[in-house]
């Protein structure tokens, strides 16, 4: 499933420091850990914001999981910190949101008294107006039981989604344990829907007796009909406390088919974020489209969205904008949606007329200290390499930028525009763009090659910063597979060698030709040590350093 991107840490590049004298290694960051507190929003950075809200004062709140942060975004269109320190834990009870430690918050809704309700792992905490945070739900210990009692004696298990209705009911995605859970206003908490199995069963009969399959996001109206965002089941289920449940949209398979037609025969993928509003049931998916139900119709329409997915920019119609992995969904007050463009690493907005543009996040920090930058999935070290002078090279995989640390430490694009496509072959490097660049080596020469994964081809930078296709298709003895790699290294010769994740590892020649030199081409598996390396099978190779 697409949302197991979710599930990737999006770290920040660190290396160990020995201290001889000591003995110990230290951990130091060396590129990325960009905040951006106390400036524009859009000149801040975000990790995979996954939930965005409005309080009735207009301010914006972001959970910013793995900053391990709440972010608010002021009418000023300055953001700060909320609650966490950037410091994942949980702690700080009875204390200032901003001086607890908080991790992993997804879900996030206001009850009826202006409290902040956020997941927190396997707990809920409350928000006060007056920034005072407490746990309300769960013991920090992750599984399921409790139903029937105190919600704070109960446990949960990655938990994801959360919301209020208008009696003050809070309505919890019990995301692991594949059910919803219902607490009560005198704190009671107990399962209303789902049976604990993960899988598809049940319409048609009581919610209870149901399977759900890694539900998402809850949603519930005015009269208490209950909305689960059924992931991968690749639907949107609907209930009514005590009562059956049943699929409102989504016909159990991947894709971006049926806009215009009913809710249940659309193929929508699956179903991550949730809203109500203007009498539609919005629906984020992990097909990077944005849907809307009608309520009373039940006809299903595409809203936001493309399915190439990826980043092409602000400023165009909502349709023609691509989106990754969007998630949560917010009104605007104004007939206008705003969206965490979760992959993206932003909040969008979507306007009354269809214009899409960014109000948090999309800051890369070009041109300053490396440790100031923010990167997006630089999710393996085969994303980095060094040059002989020592400057360090970075496929930021996410931003569809190549980016280079000099040895001061200054960080600068050295490749793409951040926009996800390609283009570019016989200019300039930094006004052609790549599309999920996974890996990055450099010669001795001075040239830089990329493994521009999202396009099946290497690219090459020379001296002069020209960007060319280097190879687009691997061939070893009229047998041929794609230039789709993911690591990459040269050695003294000027020869480079890549993993294409599959089958081995291939050398190229600095004229390009190319040879299988370990692994079998078409053939995974494994066969045994000790013989040749061109025969043998190498499974899923997908790092690799050669040493010289």
């Amino acid at each position: 499933m697409k949302s197991g991107k979710f599930l990737r840490c999006l770290a920040l590049i660190a290396f160990s420091s020995i201290l001889a004298a000591a003995g110990v290694e230290r951990v130091t960051t060396v590129v990325g850990g960009r905040l951006g507190d106390g400036g524009p929003a859009t000149s801040a950075s975000l990790a995979l914001p996954s939930e965005v809200v409005r309080d009735a004062n207009g301010n914006l709140y972001i959970s910013d999981p793995l900053d391990c942060r709440i972010r608010r975004v002021g009418s000023s269109g300055t953001i700060t910190t909320f609650a966490g320190t950037g410091v994942c834990g949980h702690g700080g009870d009875g204390g200032p949101a901003k001086a607890a430690r908080i991790s992993n918050v997804y879900g996030m809704a206001f009850d009826k008294h202006g409290n902040l309700l956020v997941m927190d792992s396997s707990v809920v905490r409350s928000i006060s107006p007056g920034s005072i945070i407490t746990t309300i739900i769960g013991t920090g210990k992750p599984g399921y039981s409790g139903d029937g009692g105190p919600a704070t004696k109960a446990t949960l298990l990655g938990a994801l989604g959360i919301c209020v209705d208008t009696v003050g009911n809070i309505y919890i995605a019990d995301t692991g344990n594949n059910v919803i859970r219902q607490v009560d206003t005198q704190g009671i908490i107990r399962t209303v829907a789902g049976n604990h199995v993960h899988g598809f069963s049940g319409d048609g009969g009581p919610a209870t007796s149901a399977s759900l399959n890694f539900p998402w996001d809850v949603a519930v109206d005015a009269r208490g009909h209950v909305y689960v965002s059924d992931a991968d089941n690749e639907r949107v289920r609907a209930f009514s406390v005590g009562g059956n449940i049943n699929t409102f949209a989504g016909n159990g398979r991947f894709g971006n088919t049926g806009s215009g037609g009913p809710a249940t025969d659309a193929a929508i993928g699956g179903a991550i974020g949730l809203h109500l509003g203007s009498g539609k049931l919005y629906i984020s998916t992990n097909s990077d489209l944005i849907w809307a139900v009608n309520l009373n119709t039940g006809i299903i329409t595409t809203i936001a969205g493309n399915p190439r997915g990826g980043y092409n920019g602000d400023g165009g119609s909502a349709l023609s904008t691509s989106f990754m992995l969007p998630y949560g969904l917010a009104p605007d007050g104004a007939g206008g949606l705003f969206v965490a463009d979760s992959g993206n690493n932003r909040v969008r907005h979507i306007s009354s007329n269809s214009i899409v543009t960014t109000v948090a996040g999309g800051e890369v920090g070009d041109g300053g200290s490396a440790t100031s930058a923010s990167l997006n999935f630089p999710f393996s070290f085969a994303h980095i390499a060094f040059d002989p002078t020592g400057n360090l090279y970075l496929a930021d995989e996410g931003n569809c930028r190549v980016r280079k640390m000099s040895k001061a430490g200054i960080i600068s694009t050295i490749a793409g525009t951040g926009i996800c496509g390609y283009s570019g072959d016989g200019g300039p490097a930094t006004e052609g763009t790549l599309n999920s660049p996974q890996a990055v080596a450099a010669d001795a020469n001075g040239n830089i090659y990329i493994s521009d994964a999202g396009n099946f081809v290497i690219r090459k930078i020379d001296n002069s910063g020209t960007i060319t296709t280097f190879i687009s298709l691997l061939d070893d003895n009229g047998s041929a597979t794609s230039a789709r790699t993911v690591a990459l290294a040269a050695d003294s010769s000027g020869n480079l060698y890549a993993s294409d994740g599959f089958f081995g590892i291939w050398k190229i020649t600095p004229d390009g030709q190319t040879s299988i030199v370990a692994g079998t081409l078409f053939g995974v598996g494994y066969n045994g040590d000790g013989i040749p390396s061109d025969p043998s099978e190498v499974e899923f190779p997908h790092g690799s350093r050669i040493g010289w």
